[in-house]
């Protein structure tokens, strides 16, 4: 069926295209997961210090951290959290709604799916800026395609140098308001976040699994251990990891929050490609005995450094 949908797309569809560029209106995709909008902080920052104005494609879950973003001009609820072939109604819908409203479609998602080339079309953008397909695929609806880089943070900064700009510098931009949830939160310890929770239970751990890391963990006698469990808002959840000392999590939304915030970090089985990018980032399994050792080194050698 998708392959199917890739050859719909190339023959009706997959068009070049040569039109001049006089406006600065810009629209990035593929900011749904928290992650991935993070990762591209640095190139909304960029392009937004340059005078471009910057719209994303995000999602009820990264819409909240979004609009606290100064560099963003509109946020649109496009996709779903998890992409699924139904989102390819929304895709057309969102098209239609923006159709030629902006000079420049950043594309990152780099599948071959008939709905990414469907919007595409659709938007009916200048120019289209896009990474280079999955499986060795080309399309002509492309105007300038940009090769992959180890990590997805720097997939952005490639966007910034065809415009001719500079990685701006920092990891990810998070922005809380001056009196959020746990701005006047007194420690009395170092305070190690744990999280066992992800998007898929594939990367998650099991309660039972999670009674014996926890356990583990108490043996650090000289800090605070808190499980992160629900917070109200995003904002909340940001503003508790920025006063963590150090987070122990599954590789999710949250080590990348901490990375935002250069929080050490350990991590269990990370995706090399969104590795977190603290100063201190460390992958370990959970199961380790020496899990509590290594968490105190961390604490330790960070706490040194900082004094």
């Amino acid at each position: 069926m998708k392959k199917l949908g890739y050859i719909f797309g190339k023959l009706f569809l997959d068009k070049k295209r040569n039109l001049k560029i006089k406006g600065k209106k810009v629209l990035i995709n593929d900011c749904q997961k928290i992650g991935n909008y993070l990762f591209k902080t640095p190139l909304i920052k960029g392009l937004a210090l340059n005078g471009y104005e910057v719209s994303i494609l995000g999602s009820l879950v990264t819409k909240e951290l979004a609009e606290n973003n100064p560099y963003i001009k509109e946020v649109i609820v496009d996709n779903s959290y998890r992409k699924k072939s139904f989102d390819i109604f929304r895709n057309i819908k969102t098209g239609l709604k923006y159709r030629n409203k902006f000079d420049y479609y950043i594309e990152l998602v780099g599948s071959i799916y008939l709905r990414e080339i469907i919007l595409m079309k659709l938007l009916k953008a200048k120019k289209i800026i896009g990474i280079e397909r999955k499986h060795g695929k080309t399309l002509n609806i492309i105007n300038r395609i940009f090769n992959r880089q180890d990590h997805m943070r720097e997939n952005g900064v490639e966007v910034l140098k065809i415009f001719g700009i500079k990685d701006p510098g920092g990891i990810y931009d998070i922005f809380l308001n001056k009196n959020n949830k746990y701005s006047y939160y007194m420690k009395k310890k170092p305070l190690i976040l744990y999280n066992g929770l992800a998007s898929t239970s594939s990367r998650s751990i099991s309660l039972e699994d999670e009674k014996t890391i926890l356990k583990n963990l108490s043996k650090i006698k000289w800090a605070e251990i808190k499980k992160i469990e629900k917070e109200d808002s995003l904002l909340d959840l940001c503003s508790l990891i920025k006063k963590a000392d150090l987070v122990i999590s599954v590789d999710t939304g949250i080590t990348h929050i901490a990375s935002a915030f250069n929080i050490p970090i350990l991590v269990h089985k990370c995706n090399e490609n969104v590795f977190p990018k603290s100063d201190i980032s460390i992958e370990i399994s959970f199961f380790s005995k020496n899990l509590y050792k290594i968490a105190e080194d961390v604490l330790e050698y960070s706490h040194v450094i900082s004094a």
